[in-house]
């Protein structure tokens, strides 16, 4: 919230007729904006500690939220408010004129996350419905939750209110849970779900995120106006907030803060902040101020200044939630101006106690005492008639509070001069929420007040000559009432269900308003004026434009623009056409529009009788062109009609964000009817052609000059049974518009139309990714007969759960369920809600709906549309018929069968046939003779080929797992690091050689000499030696940020140093003490064999460090564009292989992230002992790999193959000690063949084939490990009927094929892919060659395959050796030896 103090005497017009006692004291009244919570502060709202009268009062009133009170301060009606962090950073990007000046609290467990019961962890929340509000410091909780808990946004319905609304939907049992803050958290905790469930239970709070790196607090922010005029003021509220936390933190457990005045002078704020003047328990008190962090002086300043980098971040987060239109700043020090810590270095007496000089708090004043509120019976009637010199009000009297959900008009009648003046000398409103409208006779909207600012313009309305519309008094009581004769102007006062419940020094409420009659008379307003008198300079309500040309302004100057604008301009076309030319355009993007409309009836929010409806088809038909923003248009805007132009704010900001004039300038003329809109008027460019005067726009181009690559508006109706529409030519659509494409489909006679066939060529529309959400949706609307207006689908765009493909999602608008998804080039249907009648036309609208921004650039949609009848298929060239099928006058018929040339007679097929199965009965006597001739020889070949078979598969087996087991016992490659003071030193991330050879000449002074070295580790134990010697080693781990270049922006580097030096912090040891390993520095980047070695050894490397640190902080990849964060890092294979051999060997106590929010636990304990980010960092082989993507070219053996050595050796570890470390292998237990699968896909050249992973050799490992510890049974008989894992398999084939011969060639070939994937220390493995002999291998079986289509397998029953044919259906069973599952090719 932000407050405003604003001397009574210079509110002009707003200045009340009398004073209350409370006020007629004071000079001038401060409004101090709060919240529903009570803080040491509050203890001014009932003492008047915060006045210095006579000079200064202080008046305080109540907010439901952030959002409304940075809408009540922008507008001027506070002095100084409360808002959080997140709410203020939208003031910052959208210019408000404000500062913060302290911070007033850091929320813990008074702000958090209640659930239901049977939602107590993270996982459970998908799929339930969660209430926030909007913008506020909760909903970006709420969101960064979802985000680190690996929740998809999608998954969660998340619905937005005020904290009443929220508490009333818990009570109904409509919401599963709250984001929300004391007291509507408390209510949540306390009540039951639905009335008769249990209360909610806490599932994270403020304290919770604020470790995590998501810290947000309560911030005091003034008026940039207020700060320069009284910044005595100012610095009053700071010096006496920090004091008063202060005297709380101190003395939080004497007897002042737990039962004496301060704790009955907070619980009096907190009573009167409810609706009554009594106090609350003491106890209640205690712990409402007990939740929250009331930090002092220097916490203060750290939070503003050197916390602007999390507000940047809420700032991203309010871009992607939509609250923020354009992109938020980069460059911070756009902050620095916004930030008022001068204040809080000037307090001096922040360890005074309260009760001691300089200024104690006083005992409690009467007129403090007390709330402002409603009288019962209080208020105005709905409806009431008023004739000639008359004064009314709201109905409330005295300081009382005016009445709740008032609805109440007055028709005032002019007398036989035949026009009433209307004056509002008096009016003081809660914001626009309570609000005065003036309508005329015909119902156009006149004039609109509210606020607490003086200067309303005089209104004067005139009886119509002809009979007004019937139905305007109706339509504004919203039920019965008369149609009025001799009425000049209506009035209506409107209020929401809440108030302010103001405090302290309270002023008088409500409005007063002075109807007189006058006399006739014509006065025209100069460009930018408004009201009956021109003293306006700004525009007020519905104009009547006339002459045959002239400009139309909002405002006088152009430095701003009036807040929460509703004006409209109605130019005639008297028979011929209207051209506008947009001479400036100073906008707000999104939040304040100019919309031109066809015709002159006035729109919802500006006519009594045009009635918003929820899909406003028919104003949207209207709808020309809709502007917003500073790029104004370059060609003349035409309407073959009357005009209506309207514009609207919304009262934050008023003028364009980066500057430049405000508002907006229109130069309009008539032209005659004769003339053509082309070539006379205007050209149609290069996007259209003029045909018979009118410009026909290529696909994609929108206006009646075509010069707009996106849709502004309605298009022109088609007619036709098909045809094309694409909303945008250009390379991303506008935010904030709604387009509409009406199509009147022709019928035919004797047959019905059922509905629509779409064809989306193309949908790219925003689709929610990550906190991102969007409401883009392209929506098909039925406009004719009863179902008029109803919404017939909705198209929008879904992501994948892996977030890297997106496809259309058809959504039925009753549920707003996803009925199916769609790809490019699936055709769909939209059926009417039941058949139109035989020969009748259908009209339809397509309309493109999208919200305040786009994360990134989108190409819209192309989408063909065709009718669908009740019966045969519509076909065109658009539509053509399915296989089978022939056009034949738009319908898709059967193709005619053809006759056969050559018939045969059945007599020469029965002869055919009894030859047939003579012919088959004598060859299977032959071939059965043979069988018993030759299979007895054959059989005792077959047995031995089975047992030499088995021996060598065990024999494989064994080395794999020996192999494996060894491998992670020590380095494949030396493992080095650098000092962190060196690697600080170096100013960004170095290459492996660059570090290793210094600089190659006197010219190289990119770093150091002496910064130069690399320090190189043999074996294991090497860095078991240094670490006793004091050394503590980092593992770094991150996701390149380019193709060329790890780090180009140098984003993860500085991310890395914070993280270095948090080490040496936490491990209490100097810089030069830690040694960091990080990818590019560490592991040889020139030569590839090494390199090859290095990276084999990666999951040895993290498994021997005393911390992990993921560097994950958001950003984007240069190369690819896309995002790159801690949600990106972890759907890497060889990311998650890093995070989970760390793990598995020194469990999770020293695994961290580095994000723009510092270092946080890599891991969260959820309370079941289960993490949802480990859960998916085990699913290493189900991460993405960058030689998969690239399908493996050349052959080229995939990742995941040499992931497998490592990780059975992993898995050996994990079992061994599964009693030392029972939650470990419970991890992976149950999840064995999900996480090390048996076989995997390998594709390469477009040809996918089933290749062996890890077989059986998990399986292998657990019985060895037994047979070793129980030493009852020998190797070879425990491993006997299992399956080798990646190349071993293929080697057992391959030498079958060569019928067991032990060639030199063939035990190369079974050597060395064995030693390569999985060998020990000592033998030296080669990764390069490997690689080299496996593609050479796998080029040799695919010719081999090429030129005799066979393969070896063996089959189930007899085991005998055969060639089966690689195309048919897959055999069932699996062969001796195979691991189950595998893929088999079928003869």
């Amino acid at each position: 919230m932000i407050v405003a103090v604003i001397a009574l005497a210079a509110l002009g017009g707003a200045q009340p007729a009398h004073r209350d006692a409370t006020t007629d004291a004071c000079e001038e009244v401060v409004r101090f904006g709060l919240f529903d919570a009570i803080a040491p502060i509050s203890i001014a709202a009932t003492t008047a500690w915060l006045d210095d009268a006579p000079r200064v009062c202080f008046g305080y009133y109540r907010e439901r939220s952030g959002p409304d009170a940075l809408l009540t301060l922008a507008h001027g009606d506070y002095d100084i408010a409360l808002m959080g962090s997140t709410v203020f950073t939208t003031a910052i990007e959208r210019g408000v004129p404000v500062s913060a000046v302290g911070i007033l609290a850091l929320p813990t467990s008074s702000e958090g996350l209640a659930t239901r019961a049977g939602l107590g962890e993270p996982r459970s929340l998908r799929g339930s419905t969660l209430a926030t509000v909007r913008g506020s410091t909760a909903h970006y909780h709420l969101e960064a939750f979802l985000h680190e808990m690996t929740i998809d946004a999608r998954d969660v319905t998340i619905v937005f209110g005020q904290y009443v609304e929220i508490m009333r939907l818990w009570d109904a049992g409509k919401i599963d849970g709250a984001a929300c803050w004391a007291p509507c958290l408390d209510h949540v905790l306390t009540k039951p779900h639905g009335g008769t469930g249990a209360p909610g239970a806490l599932l994270y709070d403020a304290e919770t995120l604020l470790r995590w790196g998501f810290g947000t607090g309560i911030v005091i922010v003034a008026h940039d106006d207020f700060i320069s005029r009284r910044p005595d003021v100012v610095q009053r509220v700071v010096e006496r907030s920090i004091r008063a936390a202060n005297d709380y933190r101190t003395n939080r457990d004497g007897p002042d803060w737990t039962a004496g005045r301060f704790a009955d002078a907070a619980g009096r704020f907190l009573a009167m902040d409810l609706g009554n003047e009594t106090t609350v328990p003491a106890a209640f008190v205690v712990n409402q101020l007990g939740r929250t962090e009331w930090p002092d002086t220097r916490t203060q300043i750290g939070f503003l200044e050197i916390g602007i980098e999390s507000l940047q971040h809420q700032a991203a987060f309010s871009f992607a939630q939509k609250d923020l239109a354009e992109p938020p700043y980069e460059d911070p020090s756009i902050y620095l101006p916004h930030i008022g810590a001068s204040f809080l270095r000037a307090v001096t007496t922040e360890t005074v106690p309260l009760d001691a000089e300089p200024d104690p708090v006083p005992d409690f004043i009467p007129y403090a005492v007390r709330a402002q509120l409603p009288v019962p019976g209080e208020g105005c009637e709905p409806f009431s008639v008023i004739d000639g010199d008359a004064t009314f009000d709201d109905g409330s009297t005295g300081e009382n509070a005016y009445a709740r959900n008032a609805n109440c008009v007055w028709a005032l009648r002019a007398p036989a001069t035949g026009c009433v003046a209307l004056d509002v000398p008096f009016l003081s409103s809660e914001g626009v929420r309570d609000r005065v409208e003036v309508f005329s006779a015909t119902g156009d909207l006149r004039a609109t007040f509210f606020g607490r600012r003086g200067g309303h313009p005089t209104t004067v309305g005139c009886v119509v000559a002809d009979a007004p519309p019937p139905g305007v008094a109706a339509a504004l009581v919203g039920g019965a009432a008369p149609d009025i004769e001799g009425v000049g102007l209506y009035v209506r006062w409107s209020t929401d269900d809440e108030d302010e419940l103001a405090m302290g020094a309270i002023e008088p409420v409500g409005f007063r308003a002075t109807a007189r009659a006058i006399e006739p008379q014509e006065r025209i307003c100069g460009p930018g004026r408004g009201g009956a008198l021109c003293d306006a300079p700004y525009c007020v309500g519905v104009v009547e434009v006339t002459g045959e040309g002239g400009v139309i302004k909002t405002q006088v100057a152009d430095d701003a623009y009036q807040p929460n604008s509703r004006c409209a301009w109605r130019i005639p076309a008297r028979g011929g056409r209207v051209v506008l030319d947009v001479a400036r355009l100073g906008l707000e993007r999104v939040r304040d529009v100019v919309t031109i409309y066809d015709g002159a009836a006035a729109t919802p929010g500006f006519g009594a009788l045009a009635q918003p409806v929820p899909f406003p088809v028919f104003e949207l038909l209207r709808r020309k062109y809709r502007m917003s923003g500073t790029h104004a248009p370059t060609v003349p805007l035409v309407v073959d009609n009357d005009v209506f132009v309207t514009f609207e704010s919304d009262g934050i900001a008023n003028r364009p964000r980066d500057g430049g004039p405000a508002g907006l300038e229109i130069r309009w003329r008539r032209d005659a009817a004769e003339s053509t809109l082309c070539p006379e008027v205007a050209s149609c460019g290069r996007n259209g052609r003029c045909e018979e005067g009118v410009c026909v726009c290529d696909t994609g181009y929108y206006g009646e000059t075509c010069a707009f690559d996106t849709c502004v508006g309605a298009a022109p109706w088609r007619v036709a049974p098909s045809g094309r529409i694409v909303s945008n030519a250009g390379a991303d659509y506008s935010p904030g518009q709604f387009c509409g494409w009406p199509l009147n489909i022709p019928g035919r006679e004797g047959e019905s139309i059922a509905g629509i066939r779409l064809r989306f060529d193309r949908f790219d529309i925003e689709a929610p990714e990550g906190q991102a959400t969007t409401t883009d949706r392209a929506v098909v609307f039925y406009s004719v007969g009863p179902q008029q207006g109803s919404v017939l689908c909705i198209f929008r765009r879904v992501m994948s759960q892996q977030g890297q493909t997106s496809a259309g999602a058809a959504v039925d608008p009753a549920t707003d369920e996803t009925k199916f998804t769609f790809d490019d080039g699936d055709t769909l249907e939209v059926l009417l809600p039941e058949p139109a009648a035989a020969g009748a036309n259908v009209q339809l609208m397509l309309g493109f709906e999208t919200d305040a921004n786009n994360h990134r650039p989108f190409s819209g949609f192309d989408v063909t549309y065709g009718v669908a009848f009740d019966g045969p298929a519509f076909c065109d060239e658009r539509w053509p018929c399915a296989e089978g099928e022939v056009c034949e006058d738009d319908r898709c018929v059967d193709e005619k069968p053809r006759k056969s040339k050559h018939s045969r007679s059945r007599r020469q097929l029965r002869r055919m046939k009894r030859g047939v199965i003579v012919a088959m009965i004598v060859f299977a006597c032959v071939i059965g003779l043979a069988f018993c001739v030759f299979g007895g020889i054959y059989g005792a070949r077959v047995v031995r080929t089975k047992d030499e078979l088995e021996t060598e598969r065990v024999r494989v087996v064994r080395d794999q797992v020996d192999s494996a087991r060894q491998w992670v016992e020590d380095f494949q490659a030396p493992f080095c690091v650098v000092a962190a003071d060196t690697f600080i030193a170096l100013g960004a991330l170095r290459p492996h050689e660059a570090l290793r050879d210094g600089p190659r000449d006197a010219d190289d002074d990119e770093c150091d000499k002496q910064h130069t070295r690399l320090e190189f580790y043999d074996s294991v134990d090497d860095v078991e030696r240094a670490r006793r010697g004091g050394a503590v080693f980092v593992f770094l781990s991150h996701q390149w940020l380019g193709h060329a270049h790890p780090d180009p922006a140098g984003i993860h580097y500085k991310a890395m140093c914070r993280a270095l030096q948090a080490v040496a912090e936490d491990a209490g040891v100097a810089l030069s003490a830690v040694r960091a390993w990080v990818d590019v520095s560490s592991i040889p980047q020139a030569n590839q064999a090494t390199q090859s070695l290095a990276v084999a050894s990666l999951p040895t490397f993290a498994s021997c460090v005393d911390y992990f640190i993921v560097v994950a902080p958001d950003t984007e990849h240069v190369t690819t564009g896309c995002g790159c964060d801690a949600a990106t890092y972890r759907k890497r294979a060889w990311c998650r292989a890093e995070v989970v051999a760390c793990w598995a060997r020194r469990g999770a106590d020293r695994m961290f992230v580095a994000t723009n929010r510092g270092l946080r636990p890599l891991f969260v304990d959820t309370g079941d002992g289960v993490d949802t980010y480990l859960e998916e960092c085990l699913e290493v082989f189900a991460g993405d790999l960058t030689c998969c993507r690239l399908q493996h070219p050349d052959g080229e053996p995939c990742d995941k193959e040499a992931l497998v050595p490592p990780f059975l050796g992993l898995i050996a570890e994990l079992y061994r000690d599964r009693k030392q470390r029972p939650e470990a292998w419970e991890m992976v237990s149950d999840r064995v063949d999900e996480l090390f699968p048996r076989t995997f896909s390998y594709e390469s050249g477009g040809a996918a084939t089933t290749l062996p992973l890890f077989g059986d050799l998990v399986e292998a490992v657990t019985r060895l490990v037994d047979s070793e510890s129980a030493g009852d049974a020998p190797p070879d008989l425990v491993l006997r009927g299992l399956a080798p894992g990646t190349t071993g398999q293929r080697h057992v084939a391959a030498k079958a094929h060569r019928g067991g011969a032990r060639s030199e060639s063939g035990r190369r070939l079974a050597s060395t892919p064995t030693s390569t994937t999985a060998g020990p220390p000592g033998r030296a493995p080669a990764l390069a060659l490997l690689r080299t002999v496996s593609a050479a291998h796998r080029r040799a079986g695919a010719a081999s395959q090429r030129a005799s289509s066979s393969e070896l397998s063996f089959n189930d029953s007899s085991g005998m050796a055969t060639g089966e044919r690689t195309t048919g259906t897959a055999r069932p069973g699996g062969g001796v030896g195979l691991a189950p599952g595998t893929a088999r090719p079928g003869g």
